[in-house]
């Protein structure tokens, strides 16, 4: 049970019911469900939030990359159901099971591509320093450019504010998700 009530489209302003209805009408978005029973009560952050769903769709990362930064986030955050939602979505991208499952335990997957580590590094530091210390950031900037590394950040941000509706409005996961997050 979720601790903020689902608004259903019949209690919503005509601002939230716009948004509501743009967001039922694609892909990028959940609707009464997860962050976005939170994200409901805020109709313009709820529209920039699915504005940079649907930028990560199509940015500089590849879509195994964008899954990365998302699960290494949402897990940051100890967010269930975001986890078990980007688990999901991470398998669909071609993320191989094995680094999901080691994001997922908090431990160091292997990569087979040297960008991808590359993110994993870049995103680990950023989450615990808030920062890149000299020789990452030149690392980083070497192997990954400064468009995706501007991206990287940007993703980061985005399921940042996605695991914290998702744990202020106590959004459960399916029982069949694989969002278990080990401490």
């Amino acid at each position: 049970m979720s601790r903020i009530p689902v608004l259903q489209r019949d209690d919503m302003d005509a601002e939230q019911q716009r948004i509501h209805d743009a967001i039922s009408a694609t892909t990028t978005g959940r609707v009464g469900r997860g962050p976005a029973i939170g994200f409901a009560y805020s109709p313009g952050l709820w529209e920039c939030h699915n504005a940079t769903s649907a930028h990560q769709a199509n940015c500089s990362l590849t879509p195994q990359q964008v899954r990365i930064v998302s699960l290494m986030t949402v897990r940051h955050w100890n967010a269930a159901y975001p986890l078990g939602a980007q688990a999901r979505s991470a398998l669909n991208a071609g993320l191989a099971p094995a680094v999901i499952e080691a994001i997922r335990a908090g431990e160091q997957p292997e990569f087979s591509d040297s960008a991808d580590e590359m993110v994993h590094a870049v995103v680990g530091e950023l989450l615990k320093t808030g920062t890149l210390g000299d020789a990452l950031f030149e690392a980083a900037s070497s192997t990954l450019g400064y468009r995706r590394l501007a991206d990287v950040v940007g993703v980061i941000a985005h399921f940042s504010g996605t695991a914290m509706m998702a744990n202020v409005a106590g959004a459960e996961p399916p029982a069949d998700a694989a969002s278990k997050i080990t401490t």
